[in-house]
C-alpha cells in the first residue's frame, strides 16, 4: 500500500517537473538570458493602401509635370497641349516645285559645252521672246557631231532627305526647219530618200538631263530624236513644228530626281541639250540645220514629308517609389483614353501606341490602323490594363505613354493623336510589426508561466491527495491517521449534557453583573474539575 501511494506522488512530482520544461522550450523567447530582437514577441497588423501614383490624369494647365520627349526625327513629330488632353502631332506635309521659263531666257541657263561632242553648232542664242536658238552647216568639215547644253542649277528649299517626291510632271517645246533638198549637193538625208550610202543617215537629238552637282549621276528624262526630218518629198525644207520630247515613264522620273537630290539633299542640275548628227552620205555631202529652237521648259514635281521608322514621342511623369521590406505590392492599373483627328494613313500600317512602365514597354500595344474615326475619346482598353509586372520596388516609377512609327512613308498633312484621363493606380499592403524587446517583460512572462505550471502541477497534486474524495471521506480519512498515533488527540469528546451545561454557565456570567436584587441565600458550588459530572444544588 505504502509503493503504490509514494508510485503516485513520484508520477504527479514528474508530471508536474515535464510540463514546466515543455513551457520553457515553447517559449525560448521568454528567456531572460536571450534577449535577441529575432526571438523578442512582435505584435503585427496590416494597412492596405490604394492611390493615384501620377497627378494631373486630365492634363490640366498648367500640363506640369508631365513632360514630353521625341526620340528619332525630331521634324516628324511635336509634342502639343490643349485644355484637357496631350497630343501628338504627326508633322506632314506636302510641297511643290515649279520651274517654268516659257520662252526660254539667258537669265539662268548658262550655254556649256557637251564633253562627249564638244564643238558648238555654227550659231548658238538666245531670242527674246522666242527662246534658244541653234543653226549648223556641215560641208564635209570637221564639224560633223556639234552639240550644245544649256544647264541650270536648282536649290530646293527644304532638305529633300526629309522628303518623298510623290510626282514629276515634264515639258519641253522643241522646233526645227532644216534643208531636205539641197539640189546637186543633197541635203538633210533620212530613210526614203535616194541615198547611195547610208548607215545611220542624219539627224538631230534634243535631250533633258537631270545630273548632281557633281556630274557623277547623270540621267536622260526626256529627248527626241528626228527620224524623218529632212525627208525629199518635203521639198526645199522641212519642218518639225512644236513637239514635245518624249519622257521616260513617271515612276524612272521620280527615281532619277529622287537619286540626283540624294547627293547633297538639296541640290541637282537640268541639262537642256541639241546634238547634230550629219552622216557622209555622198562623195560631197552639204547638211543645212537652219533653225534648232528649245523653246520651253517646264518642271514641276510634288514631294511630301517623309516620316522616317522608329521615331517616337511620348508623354512622361515620373512618381515616387514603393520601399520598405514590410511593403508588398498587390497590382498596378492603368486606363487612358485617345483619339486621332482623322482616320490613320495606311501608308504606316504597323504605328502603334505603347505603354512603357520604367521603361519597359508592356506587351499590349493600340494599333493606330485599327482606328476608325470619331470625334469622341475612347478608351484604349476596356477595363484598363493590369500592369504588376512591371512595377519595382526601391526605385521611382515611370510612366510613358508613347506613340511609335514603326515604318518609313510619306505624309501629305498633319495628324494628330491625342490622350487624356490617364488613371494609375497602385495597391500595396504595408505590414506594421511592433516587438516586445524589454528583457524584464520578458522574465516577467516566464515567471508568470512558470508559476502557472507550478499551481498547475500542486493541484493535480491536492485532487489526487485530496480533492477527488467527498467531503466526509476527506474527514473520515483525516482522523484515521490518529487511530495509530501514540498521541493524544487534539480534540476532546464530552457528552452532551456536560456540553449544555458549560454552555449555559458561559452565557450566564455575562449577564450576573447587570442583575439586581438581594442575593441568594445559598452558594453556587463549582465543580473545579471539569471532568467530573453532577448536579450543582442551590441552597434555600
Amino acid at each position: 500500500m505504502a509503493f503504490n501511494s509514494f508510485r503516485k506522488k513520484f508520477l504527479l512530482v514528474t508530471l508536474c517537473f515535464s510540463i514546466v520544461i515543455s513551457l520553457s522550450c515553447f517559449l525560448p523567447s521568454l528567456s531572460i538570458a536571450d534577449s535577441s530582437t529575432e526571438n523578442d514577441i512582435q505584435l503585427s497588423y496590416e494597412d492596405k493602401i490604394t492611390k493615384l501614383w501620377f497627378e494631373n490624369p486630365s492634363f490640366d494647365i498648367p500640363i506640369n509635370p508631365w513632360y514630353s520627349q521625341i526620340e528619332g526625327d525630331h521634324s516628324d513629330v511635336n509634342a502639343t497641349s490643349n485644355l484637357g488632353q496631350a497630343n501628338f502631332d504627326i508633322l506632314g506635309n506636302e510641297n511643290a516645285f515649279q520651274l517654268i521659263d516659257e520662252p526660254l531666257n539667258n537669265d539662268s541657263w548658262l550655254m556649256q559645252e557637251n564633253p562627249d561632242f564638244p564643238d558648238f553648232p555654227d550659231t548658238v542664242e538666245f531670242i527674246d521672246g522666242q527662246g534658244f536658238h541653234a543653226s549648223h552647216l556641215w560641208d564635209e568639215k570637221a564639224d560633223q557631231a556639234p552639240s550644245v547644253h544649256l544647264e541650270r542649277n536648282v536649290t530646293m528649299p527644304v532638305d529633300m532627305s526629309d522628303y518623298i517626291i510623290t510626282s514629276v510632271s515634264l515639258s519641253t517645246v522643241v522646233n526645227a526647219t532644216v534643208s531636205a533638198n539641197n539640189g546637186i549637193w543633197g541635203g538633210i538625208e533620212v530613210p526614203g530618200d535616194p541615198v547611195t550610202d547610208a548607215a545611220t543617215y542624219d539627224y538631230v537629238r534634243f535631250y533633258v538631263l537631270f545630273s548632281d552637282l557633281t556630274g557623277n549621276k547623270v540621267y536622260e528624262v526626256a529627248f527626241n530624236q528626228s527620224t524623218d526630218l529632212g525627208n525629199d518629198t518635203a521639198g526645199a525644207t522641212d519642218d518639225m513644228f512644236d513637239t514635245f520630247l518624249h519622257n521616260i515613264p513617271q515612276n524612272k522620273l521620280i527615281e532619277y530626281l529622287t537619286s540626283v537630290l540624294n547627293t547633297d539633299n538639296r541640290n541637282f542640275t537640268i541639262t537642256l541639250g541639241i546634238r547634230i548628227w550629219c552622216e557622209d552620205n555622198l562623195d560631197w555631202d552639204e547638211d543645212q540645220w537652219d533653225d534648232l529652237w528649245i523653246k520651253s521648259f517646264n518642271l514641276t514635281f510634288t514631294y511630301v514629308k517623309k516620316i522616317n521608322r522608329f521615331t517616337s514621342i511620348s508623354w512622361n511623369q515620373e512618381g515616387s517609389d514603393i520601399s520598405g521590406n514590410n511593403t508588398q505590392i498587390v497590382s498596378a492599373h492603368l486606363n487612358f483614353k485617345y483619339k486621332i483627328d482623322q482616320n490613320w494613313t495606311e501608308s504606316s500600317p504597323n504605328s502603334e501606341i505603347r505603354i512603357l512602365v520604367n521603361n519597359n514597354p508592356y506587351s499590349e500595344v493600340v494599333k493606330l490602323a485599327d482606328y476608325n474615326y470619331n470625334s469622341n475619346f475612347q478608351e484604349a482598353k476596356s477595363g484598363g490594363y493590369n500592369v504588376t509586372s512591371l512595377i519595382l520596388k526601391d526605385t521611382n516609377i515611370t510612366l510613358s505613354i508613347q506613340l511609335f512609327l514603326a515604318d518609313d512613308f510619306g505624309l501629305d498633312r498633319e495628324i494628330k493623336v491625342s490622350i487624356t484621363d490617364v488613371y494609375f493606380y497602385i495597391t500595396y499592403v504595408i505590414s506594421y510589426i511592433d516587438p516586445i524587446i524589454d528583457p524584464w517583460i520578458a522574465s516577467g512572462l516566464f515567471i508568470i508561466v512558470t508559476i502557472g505550471a507550478v499551481v498547475l502541477g500542486g493541484y493535480l497534486i491536492a485532487y489526487q491527495k485530496y480533492l477527488k474524495y467527498p467531503i466526509p471521506v476527506r474527514k473520515v480519512r483525516k482522523y484515521r491517521k490518529t487511530l495509530t498515533s501514540e498521541k493524544e488527540p487534539d480534540t476532546r469528546i464530552i457528552n452532551r449534557k456536560y456540553a449544555f451545561n458549560k454552555s449555559f454557565q458561559e452565557e450566564l456570567n455575562k449577564t450576573t453583573s447587570f442583575l439586581k436584587g438581594a442575593p441568594l441565600d445559598g452558594k453556587i458550588v463549582r465543580d473545579k474539575l471539569l471532568g467530573k459530572q453532577q448536579e450543582i444544588p442551590i441552597q434555600k
